[in-house]
């Protein structure tokens, strides 16, 4: 799980360095919400960490939502 996040955490550096901080936000923060979900719910038995994976990575998924429209309305506008 270590090397998913690093690996999510350098692309998500990429992204934002290019100034595409929705992308970097859909990448780097559901692989976030998914190490807080399975930290809370297989090794604290936590449900506030698993609720808190849980929003990180809606919110994560909406972030994504949203560079996906704004790079497909700058495809189509000429």
């Amino acid at each position: 799980m270590a090397l998913i996040l690093a690996l999510a955490a350098a692309s998500a550096i990429v992204q934002a360095r290019k100034g595409r901080w929705y992308a970097a936000g859909g990448v780097l923060l559901p692989v976030v919400g998914t190490d807080l979900m399975l930290f809370g719910a297989l090794e604290q038995h936590s449900m506030l960490f698993f609720g808190g994976g849980v929003g990180v990575s809606v919110v994560g998924f909406g972030m994504e939502f949203v560079a996906w429209r704004r790079a497909a309305r700058v495809a189509v506008t000429p």
